[in-house]
């Protein structure tokens, strides 16, 4: 079928020039010029690019082969493509197959391929040719992927039965089918008769005339025998079509009868037999590579088969190309599945350890025709024989044993001659770079031979060699005028051989760099613009594959103790010179060879730094500078992650430690950070992988750079500190809006502005070792790209993505300030005065509404945590509330009710909104909601920092939230949550239908204005979509729980502990609401949830922290011992423990007094309230063990908490008196929740009075408490306990007949 466009995302990697081209050329052929130019493409010579961009011609060959693949009238079994009269269609279809696997093996995203099925019908050809092209496409998908095992199982299922049927065994050797035997041209007679003959057996249930006893078994075996199946005249299909007429064939049992019958007619046939051998092998390699062989392993892969695959490499005829190619590739299959078992059996069959075994004199041989050696007439092996005998000695030197064995065979020398004398052909190239990897692999178990032939000459020659024909397409190169002393040295002082043409620094992705370093350069580039390299041109695959593998190699070489004599010398001759032309030109080699070759001078700084002075003498480490800081970092998380180590390479002598600092290195590098071009990068390749991973690599790799370098730190810290300002200013700036964080995405759907360009080359090659898909996943997470301005309201505004900067540069922070245990970064950092911009990232007014539940939100929380932890800085907790006092302030409006009928707060400013479908993303529409969530991400912050362990952090904590600003902040925070519990209560009532009395108009007004009369409710269903806050999977669940409990989980109170809870949203409980709701309530209750979303998490919050602030207070729990008899001493609280206390019990006081307004409708909303400040209170009061916090105890009972408790008791029952109390709950005046309240209220006094806990509480106060005078009051827990045992006995004797009635 075509490629599913709807699921297509957009890749950000732009295609080659060249493949661009090409396909412009193809679409615009019809099928007559299309077959002409699919026929002229044998080899692949232009760039390696997304399957994306062939899209619309992967669906007009999924067309040819859907066309090819149908069936003739009447005939089931006889496809299009094979009758007679459509030969040209024949010739499409094998040269759109052809042009596939060409394709598919020189791009990526190869899932995107959608024509499978196709392939499937296919393999039913008659025409043997047609079913070899297929079997070579599926041999790519199979070898270069994991493609065909994701396939589904209704597509994979078929595919993999009917590669069965081709791999099985004809009957091995000893029964005369030998496959070399089969591929000689014989006479019949020397075959068994059989292999003409068709003999099929099946069960099959009767027709419907048989009857059949119910005590016989109802299936019935069958037999097909016809003998000299190939003197019959029908075609193969034709035959099957006659069969399936006379037999009742079962239909999974029909495409292996058809298989047998195509088998049996053509074996008489040497052409045909030969086809089907050829078959038969892919057929095997590609069930192997697809990991298809678990149950008939050892049918198909038989004992002698290694032997007879042997014996057809052995065939002198040189017509058996072909199949002698097969054999290759499945013996390296089986090389590849079986790995020790069968390996030890190959290499004794081919004579692989021996100098005059059988493999090493074809391989010798084979190269002697290649590079023209001794007979420059001698012709070369054909290239499809010779790419499948290379592959199959990689392959085979990737395991000891086979490495082993071409070592003593002296496989070296052979390989080093392909190396140093093949020519430059693309083909060419393919075979050197295989012999390079060999090497490679070989160089592992034995030096020797390759040093003794000159290797390390022989491949840097080639390098060389490579390099200078690359040359030609691109001349440009960074060149440093005369070097001066490193006192004087300025990395602007660069000029080019193409004088740093502008064209080419636009060709790769990445940060601006500052207008300065660029005037100069731009000035030199208007005369010699010319020389440039042409913007899109990069190096071929098979070169750039070549190179790879060299670089890998010195690499690995360098770092050799083997190596260690001539390594010293290994930069006196060209590679210096090939090193800096890659180093200059990462938009034509591409990121990957870009790295290796700064990896390799790295490696050999490292090695040998007493020679850096060398390189920088002949220029290679300015190029280097130049390229990593002046020049765009190529945007890979390989590349971005391995600079701190480059950079300490280059740092290493006093010289290139000043040529690094005139670089103003570290303000450049770190804004890769505040790039949409580098996000790919950062994001996490596989799901395993830990968020921002790629930052936090580099910003530890930094740290590393700075300690080796002590003088850096002091720029470095302040190029930090200008990077969070430059967060700051994004997250103020009226002209931008924060995109929603797509590394949050499961499903990548969401975008980021695309890069510039991408180099998809680089990895090109042609080996036959799988390919890693994740390669290049990073280009496949990208969604569409936003449109560049979004229109909020009236505002035309920018979306970013503000969110994925604040992560990743706090992971890359945190990775800096605290990879290590010292804070010498932290005081750095603190010094220079950065906890501002740090602590300001949390109220930025550009933020979504859900950033306080966001991992960016957490990171910079976690920022300031190692902050306070290892410097011991009081400042972090100073500026958070200095901050958080600001915004406390700027909620005072949330805290006046508003006029009659009344209603909330929060939904009035969202009614009063101009455009209330995307009020939530403005902070100028909704003021209010911004500040609580502002004030949220503060409150987990303080929440983050105060849940410590050491005693000293903890005591930085008491007294900042001791202090007069703490205290402060305390006291607008207990206004604030009681606020925060009314809007709640409202809200939920307001989504709730028939919470109110009939006619009531409290809060009806705004709910109106969410919805216009002249606008229909469905368009405004989808308002808050851009909010970022979560939804209920069901749009249609909009009903609400009416209970108090509802509110209570969602402000995160039980009752008994302060644990967060999942449910922060109102769920549906009642089946008969949801069919009274309107589709414009169910409009405005969407609208609703943002805002009781934000203000029940922010509830749960606060809860949270007064919670953590009490363990603070009171200290941490004395150990209980095991006597019964022994006392606890307590710790003394300090004043500034006693004053947060204090202001901690006057919260609490606070909510058990509370007053609704006047006009309140129902008598609910104030027992609602109660419900929630008693199920607060009790974990303020009480530990988890229920043992009392004697300290909050004290102060509960001062500040008039005690009597508020038993005056909402009196309430409770009563009304205000409005309901006698003897009536019970069966009055009706009485709210549902008034159980709840009690069941609640009860649990909470019965702390209060049992004697147990109060008195045998870990968390007493000492008798005597120092700095206390004699005339202020000391807590008595037995005093305490007396009075609360009275007036709750009072209480409850005097309501004895309530209790009755209940």
């Amino acid at each position: 079928m075509k490629v599913d466009r709807s699921k297509l995302k957009k890749t950000p990697t732009e295609a080659p020039a060249d493949c661009r081209i090409l396909i412009e050329k193809l679409k615009a052929c019809n099928d007559e010029q299309l077959l002409v130019e699919l026929q002229h493409i044998k080899t692949w010579n232009i760039g390696k690019c997304e399957l994306y961009h062939w899209v619309d011609l992967l669906d007009r060959f999924d067309g040819i082969l859907c066309d090819a693949g149908q069936t003739v009238e009447n005939m089931s079994w006889l496809l299009v493509c094979d009758r007679p009269d459509n030969g040209q269609l024949k010739a499409l279809l094998l040269a759109v197959l052809n042009f596939t696997a060409l394709l598919i093996e020189y791009s990526f995203s190869r899932h995107l391929y959608s024509s499978i099925e196709h392939l499937t019908t296919l393999l039913a050809s008659c025409d043997m040719q047609v079913v070899l092209s297929v079997l070579n496409l599926l041999y790519v998908f199979s070898k270069r992927s994991n493609y065909i095992t994701r396939l589904g199982s209704d597509k994979r299922t078929p595919l993999l039965a009917r590669l069965q049927h081709l791999a099985e065994s004809w009957g091995g050797k000893e029964n005369g089918f030998g496959l070399a035997e089969c591929c000689r041209d014989l006479l019949m007679t020397k075959y068994p008769p059989s292999a003409t003959t068709l003999h099929f057996e099946f069960y099959a249930e009767p027709g419907p005339e048989v009857k059949v006893e119910k005590k016989t078994s109802s299936n019935t075996l069958h037999y097909i025998h016809i003998e000299q199946l190939d003197k019959i005249s029908e075609s193969p299909s034709e035959i099957m079509e006659s069969l399936t007429v006379m037999y009742n064939i079962p239909k999974d049992k029909q495409t292996l009868l058809f298989t047998h019958i195509r088998l049996a007619h053509g074996f008489s046939n040497h052409k045909k037999r030969l086809q089907a051998v050829q078959a038969r092998l892919h057929a095997i390699s590609i069930l192997v590579y697809s990991n298809a062989l678990q149950e008939s392993a050892n049918s198909i892969l038989y004992n002698g088969l290694i032997e007879e695959l042997v014996d057809v490499l052995q065939i002198t005829d040189k017509q058996l190309v072909d199949i002698k190619a097969a054999s290759l590739r499945t013996l390296t299959s089986i090389v590849h599945l079986e790995r020790t078992p069968k390996l030890s059996n190959i290499i004794d069959c081919t004579g692989t350890a021996s100098y005059h075994g059988f493999l090493p004199v074809l391989v010798r041989n084979c190269i002697q025709a290649m590079i023209g050696e001794n007979n420059p007439l001698m012709e070369p092996y054909p290239h499809q024989f010779a790419t499948a005998l290379f592959s199959f000695l990689y392959h085979l030197a990737s395991y000891d044993a086979g490495g082993e064995a071409l070592v003593s065979c002296g496989m070296m020398e052979a390989l080093l001659k392909v190396i140093k004398f093949l020519g430059d052909e693309q083909d060419q190239i393919t075979f050197v770079t295989r012999a390079v990897r060999v090497v490679d692999l070989i160089t592992n178990l034995d030096m020797a031979a390759f040093q003794s032939h000159s290797g390390l000459t022989i491949f840097i020659s080639r390098l060389e060699h490579e390099v200078d024909l690359s040359r030609k397409e691109c001349p440009f190169v960074i060149k440093p005028k005369m070097q001066r002393p490193s006192t004087t040295v300025e990395s602007e002082d660069m000029e080019t051989d193409t004088e740093m043409s502008e064209v080419a620094m636009d060709s790769s992705p990445g940060p601006s760099t500052s207008s300065g370093s660029r005037s100069e350069t731009d000035q030199k580039a208007q005369g010699s613009a010319a020389n440039a390299p042409r913007p899109g041109v990069q190096c071929i695959p098979q070169r750039a594959a070549l190179l790879k593998s060299m670089l890998n190699f010195l690499k690995k070489a360098i770092q050799d103790p083997a190596f260690s004599d001539g390594i010293r010398h290994v930069m006196d001759g060209s590679l210096p010179t090939s090193l800096k032309h890659i180093i200059s030109n990462a938009e034509y080699y591409g990121p990957s060879l870009f790295l290796l070759a700064t990896e390799v001078v790295t490696v050999f700084v490292f090695q040998e730094p007493s020679l850096l002075s060398s390189l920088q003498d002949n220029g290679l480490t300015d190029v280097m500078l130049h390229a990593l800081l002046i020049k765009d970092v190529p945007a890979t998380r390989e590349v971005l992650g391995s600079l701190p180590n480059v950079f300490s390479a280059l740092c290493l002598n006093a010289r290139g430690l000043g040529s690094f600092v005139q670089c103003q290195p570290f303000e450049r590098l770190f804004k890769v950070l505040l790039s949409p071009d580098y996000l790919p990068a950062m994001r996490r390749r596989r799901s395993s992988d830990p968020l921002g991973d790629t930052a936090s690599n580099l910003g530890s790799a930094v740290d590393e750079l700075m300690r080796h370098q002590p003088t850096l730190k002091t720029d470095a810290t302040t190029a930090i500190i200008k990077l969070l300002e430059e967060i700051c200013n994004l997250g103020r700036a009226p002209e931008y809006i924060c995109q929603k964080p797509s590394i949050q995405k499961a499903d990548g759907t969401v975008a980021v502005p695309p890069a510039r360009s991408s180099h998809a080359a680089e990895e090109a090659s042609s080996e036959d070792e799988e390919e890693e898909e994740a390669l290049h996943t990073f280009s496949q997470q990208q969604g569409e790209p936003e449109s560049t301005r979004q229109v909020v309201g009236t505002e035309e505004r920018i979306p970013i993505p503000l969110m994925d900067y604040i992560l990743n540069v706090m992971k890359f922070v945190e990775s800096i300030l605290s990879n290590n245990t010292t804070d010498d970064h932290c005081q750095e950092f603190v010094n220079q005065k950065g906890l501002l911009p740090l602590v300001s990232i949390l109220g930025l007014p550009n933020l979504p509404i859900d950033f306080p539940t966001s991992a960016a939100c957490q990171a910079v929380a976690g920022v300031c945590k190692s902050i306070l932890t290892l410097s011991h800085e009081p400042k972090v907790l100073q500026e958070g509330l200095c901050q958080l006092d600001s915004i406390l302030s700027s909620l005072e409006p949330l805290h006046r009710p508003i006029e009659v009928p009344g209603g909330s707060v929060l939904l009035r400013e969202l009614a009063n909104a101009g455009h209330v479908t995307d009020a939530t993303l403005s902070a100028r529409a909704t003021p209010l909601l911004h500040a609580l969530t502002a004030a949220h991400a503060y409150i987990l912050m303080f929440v983050h920092t105060c849940r410590v362990g050491q005693s000293e952090i903890r005591a930085i904590s008491v007294n900042q939230w001791g202090s007069q600003l703490g205290l402060s902040v305390l006291n607008k925070l207990s206004q604030l949550y009681c606020s925060l519990v009314w809007e709640s209560t409202v809200l939920l009532s307001l989504c709730t239908p028939n919470s109110l009395p009939p006619g009531c108009e409290f809060g009806q007004a705004d709910m109106q204005k969410l919805v216009p009369k002249d606008e229909k409710p469905t368009s405004s269903t989808a308002t808050t979509a851009a909010s970022g806050s979560r939804r209920t999977a069901d749009s249609e669940a909009v009903t609400v729980d009416s209970s108090a409990g509802g509110l209570l989980e969602g402000m995160g109170l039980d009752g008994d502990t302060l644990a967060p809870m999942e449910t922060d949203e109102p769920t549906a409980t009642d089946p008969k609401a949801k069919s009274k709701l309107t589709p414009a309530m169910a409009t405005r209750i969407k609208q609703i949830k943002p805002l009781l979303s934000a203000s029940s998490r922010l509830g749960r919050a606060l809860a949270e922290l007064f919670g953590l602030l009490v363990k603070l207070c009171v200290g941490s729990p004395v150990r209980q011992r095991r006597s019964h008899h022994a006392t606890s001493t307590g710790t003394t609280p300090t004043p500034a423990a006693r004053a947060t206390a204090s202001a901690l019990t006057k919260l609490l006081t606070k909510g058990l007094s509370w007053q609704p307004p006047p006009y309140t409708p129902t008598p609910r909303f104030r027992l609602t309230f109660f419900i929630c400040s008693v199920g607060f209170t009790s974990p303020m009061l009480f530990d988890e063990r229920k043992y009392p916090y004697h300290l909050m105890l004290q102060k509960f009972f001062c500040s008039g908490g005690h009597d508020a408790l038993f005056e909402t008791f009196n309430w409770a029952l009563s009304m205000g008196g409005k309901v006698p109390v003897t009536e019970g709950l069966e009055h009706t005046d009485l709210p549902d929740g008034t159980g709840e309240f009690l069941d609640a209220w009860l649990m909470l006094v019965e702390k209060m009075v049992n004697p147990s806990t109060v008195l045998d509480s870990p968390h007493s106060l000492p008798a005597k408490m120092p700095g206390v005078t004699p005339t202020m009051p000391q807590f008595s827990a037995l005093r305490f306990l007396i009075v609360t045992q009275k007036v709750s006995f009072h209480l409850l004797v005097h309501s004895n007949d309530y209790f009755a009635s209940c």
